[in-house]
């Protein structure tokens, strides 16, 4: 595909699209079309071709020290003074756009990443996000940036796409959306669109370098229907019938218990069973944490069970049992917030809020299993 220059043209319709496919609503279908694309394209060079998803919830701790950071995946920090990457399956490459260059790679913080999203904070924000048009800037000023800003170099850049890193964040961003999809209105699509209010009836932005043939938001929304065909093993799968186009309920404001396997952002099974049920226990002795993590509050209180099932958690993961403070997720850049129009003091916001329910949860008796 970098042969071909596939890559070097998904790089430049990004650039060209870039204004119309963030800071609204149409970024999710516009990446959820836009990954599956490159898979496509992918399989013509290979049938088995799949673009997997990065769960960087799992890394956002110490994210440089994540394996697929290493030499033998996605590479490392990029050397010498224009940061060229030497190592990984992108090891050094010239890229084409925008003009020839070498993949660069430039971490945040000299030879390691600032702190990620930890897991959460993005389940919070599954479950207590009642519509697409809060859940959007939770995720776009929060783990979405992070992970671009982390990773530098082209990855901080509107032709970001060079990097195949890209490519599996945004399929863990589409997860994400689905892990809320299941758990709210499979439907619900508002807030603003690329012109005026968001209607599932949007073209999709698209121009010659990828173009979706005019498909319209609606036709992405339901994974396992119409052209998306394809499911998450740490998510559900698609439902049995295709979720009417009229007032869908919003599962957990009308009391229609969505499958737990919804309610965290991790994608480690064993982990988001011990979250669910520190958390739990955490509600008996703080009850306001509820508002945050209605999902969870809804499966009713701890029970006695709970204790052994998380010490057979904990003895067949060899997970510590030493308590681990959350941190800080790192705030977006003034670079980034300006690249893309965002009203910076809306970003900031939301930052002040995540760090917010940080400190909320680390005062509490939870314990975070990541």
């Amino acid at each position: 595909m970098h042969d071909s220059g596939d890559i070097d043209r998904f790089a430049r319709a990004h650039q060209a699209l870039f204004e119309s496919v963030h800071g609204s609503t149409t970024f999710f279908p516009f990446h959820r079309k836009f990954v599956q694309e490159f898979e496509d394209i992918g399989r013509t060079f290979d049938p088995e071709f799949t673009v997997p998803y990065w769960d960087s919830t799992r890394d956002y701790r110490s994210p440089e020290s994540s394996p697929i950071l290493r030499g033998t995946t996605l590479g490392g920090n990029g050397q010498g003074p224009n940061r060229c990457l030497q190592d990984g399956i992108q090891g050094s490459w010239t890229m084409g756009f925008p003009g020839d260059h070498c993949l660069r790679r430039a971490f945040n913080n000299g030879n390691s990443i600032l702190p990620w999203v930890p897991a959460e904070l993005i389940s919070s924000y599954i479950q207590s996000d009642r519509f697409i048009s809060r859940f959007r800037e939770n995720i776009e000023y929060g783990i979405h940036g992070a992970v671009h800003l982390g990773l530098g170099g082209d990855a901080a850049t509107r032709f970001a796409p060079n990097d195949f890193f890209f490519f599996m964040h945004h399929a863990n961003i589409d997860r994400l959306w689905w892990l809320w999809q299941n758990t709210h209105n499979m439907l619900d699509y508002n807030g603003p669109g690329t012109n005026g209010e968001a209607s599932l009836s949007d073209v999709i932005p698209q121009n010659n370098d990828v173009s979706f043939g005019g498909a319209r938001a609606a036709s992405v929304m339901v994974l396992g229907y119409n052209s998306v065909c394809f499911a998450y093993d740490s998510a559900p799968g698609p439902p049995a019938q295709y979720p009417g186009t009229g007032n869908t309920p919003n599962r957990l404001i009308n009391n229609i218990e969505p499958s737990a396997l919804a309610f965290s952002g991790a994608s480690d099974p064993a982990g988001f069973g011990l979250e669910i049920m520190r958390m739990r226990r955490a509600f008996t002795e703080d009850s306001s944490l509820k508002e945050y993590f209605p999902g969870v509050a809804a499966i009713g209180p701890a029970r006695e069970i709970d204790t052994d099932l998380e010490k057979n958690f904990d003895e067949c993961t060899c997970k510590e049992r030493k308590a681990k403070k959350l941190l800080y997720p790192a705030p977006m850049s003034e670079m980034w917030i300006s690249m893309h129009g965002f009203d910076a003091q809306r970003v900031g916001q939301i930052h002040r809020d995540a760090c917010l329910l940080v400190d909320k949860l680390n005062n509490s008796t939870y314990v975070s299993p990541y």
